[in-house]
């Protein structure tokens, strides 16, 4: 009953904080934000479509590990988390969005460091506080922004979120992350083939004027982050920390999310596979790798440091 309650609750909550956000994005834009209404929302292009796949895609991963209720629980500390993290993250988005260093891409990309704040907050609080921080805090980061309310794209932030919290469902936490960590490498590897070999290499650039981009040349970004898993799976193996389990997994997530959001733009804006891939997934999915490794166990240790001093 409690996981029931929990995906109702997430539903609910996504259509509140979609439409929350898609009136703050209009009143920051004068009404020239991409909100809810220039978008579809039925059919294969829909948001409300794609909206309800992103819930049974969680709703998957809820029932495959529905035997740890504790890991679903939603208390008063689960909730003031929630609240601190996707405040956070919205706000700390911001920054860089209207600071955008732009990162080449078929759609608005930009580098952003608060990535790691959602699974961050996954890893240490549970699935439900990292989906609700990803999810809520990228809605918030976009609408102060003025850009507008991206459905499948806020639903893949939750699931950057959401899949370093799973670790807690296993009872050997080294074992667990020696295994997603293997199945990240395996699929950043991939995934880096796949973007050098591919037949569709220049897309047009359209934040940047139209300008011809060769988005295969970046393929070497989404190696250079399955080594640095790699190294961190060599070390997990030597000795197992936290701050490797949250980068790793962290990485896995972001596979998952961005992948998620990828995919479905191959519906919602027509692309054909590969644009998806090149021109969303890799140049979205690559620095969020870095950043999630190089930051993430960094932030841990000074949360760690910072709750030890304070006798918690």
């Amino acid at each position: 009953m409690r996981i029931v309650k929990t995906v109702i609750g997430i539903l609910v909550a996504l259509v509140v904080l979609f439409y929350v956000g898609d009136y703050l994005a209009n009143l920051r834009s004068g009404g020239e934000a991409w909100g809810l209404g220039p978008q579809s929302e039925f059919g294969v292009s829909g948001w409300v479509t794609w909206t309800i796949i992103g819930l049974i895609v969680v709703g998957v991963i809820v029932a495959f590990f529905a035997q740890k209720e504790d890991l679903w629980k939603v208390g008063t500390r689960e909730v003031v988390f929630m609240a601190i993290g996707a405040v956070l993250y919205g706000v700390l988005s911001w920054v860089t969005n209207v600071t955008t260093i732009v990162v080449p891409a078929v759609s608005l990309v930009a580098l952003r460091p608060a990535v790691v704040i959602p699974p961050l907050f996954g890893y240490l609080f549970g699935p439900v506080v990292g989906f609700f921080v990803g999810a809520f805090g990228n809605v918030l980061g976009d609408a102060i922004t003025g850009w507008g309310v991206f459905p499948v794209w806020d639903i893949g932030n939750g699931l950057m979120g959401m899949i370093p919290g799973l670790i807690w469902a296993f009872e050997d936490r080294k074992r667990a992350t020696k295994m997603a960590g293997i199945l990240t490498v395996v699929l950043l590897v991939v995934l880096s083939v796949l973007t050098f070999l591919s037949p569709e290499k220049v897309f047009e650039n359209p934040i940047i004027g139209g300008e011809p981009v060769n988005h295969a040349a970046f393929w070497w970004v989404l190696l250079v982050g399955a080594i640095l898993v790699g190294a961190m799976l060599y070390f997990v193996e030597k000795r197992f920390s936290d701050a490797l389990a949250l980068a790793i997994w962290g990485a896995l997530g972001t596979i998952v999310g961005i992948g998620f959001a990828a995919i479905a733009d191959i519906w919602i804006n027509g692309y054909s596979f590969f644009v998806a891939m090149l021109g969303e997934f890799l140049p979205a999915a690559g620095p969020d790798v870095l950043f999630i490794a190089i930051l993430g166990p960094i932030l841990l240790q000074a949360y760690e440091e910072a709750t030890g001093r304070a006798g918690r």
